[in-house]
């Protein structure tokens, strides 16, 4: 009997030593499990954190990519306009009645044409230009042009370049501003 009551205390212990061994050991998992969790938690918002950085910026990319495109469509569209604004003045200067062409350009030629100059101007202006020229100004040919006239002074030194397309665009260009403002209410 003895020996069966050291077995018995042999089994007690051995046990209480395996339940003390498993709880520990299951006190252990669970840390290491809480552990894990909480790294995979600190993972997971990270990985939330990077994306939502991500897309942040990605979404201020697009955003300021298409509002660099809107605005060249918007340049475009405009650039346009003012093309077509021209195009209809220049229609407008090509379709001046022949009163108020003649006015011009005898104002013109009068006013810069000295003895001797030769006189250019459009071959359909030919013989508007011709019927106005004073005796001492000689008619030199014709030029590329929607009307005006090319001044050269006698010894052709000095030229002046008084067509319409080039007042018309000189005009443009220095009142371009204007031009926007009016077309755009900038």
């Amino acid at each position: 009997m003895a020996l069966e009551a050291i077995v018995e205390e042999i089994r007690r212990k051995g046990d209480e030593q395996a339940r003390a061994i498993t709880e520990k050991a299951r006190s252990e998992a669970e840390k290491i499990i809480a552990e894990a969790n909480e790294k995979k938690d600190e993972i997971l918002r990270k990985g939330r954190d990077d994306a939502e950085r991500e897309a942040d910026r990605l979404k201020r990319q697009e955003v300021s990519s298409v509002n660099l495109e809107m605005k060249r469509m918007l340049l475009n569209k405009r650039k346009e306009i003012i093309e077509e604004t021209y195009n209809l003045v220049e229609s407008k200067v090509k379709s001046m009645d022949e009163a108020e062409k003649k006015k011009l350009l005898s104002a013109l030629i009068s006013k810069n044409a000295d003895d001797g100059a030769v006189v250019y101007s459009s071959k359909s202006d030919e013989s508007l230009v011709k019927g106005i020229l004073p005796d001492n100004v000689k008619y030199g040919g014709n030029i590329d042009c929607i009307g005006g006239v090319i001044i050269e002074s006698s010894d052709g030194v000095v030229r002046l370049n008084l067509t319409f397309d080039e007042m018309l665009k000189q005009l443009f260009e220095q009142k371009m501003g204007e031009v926007s403002k009016i077309l755009f209410g900038e």
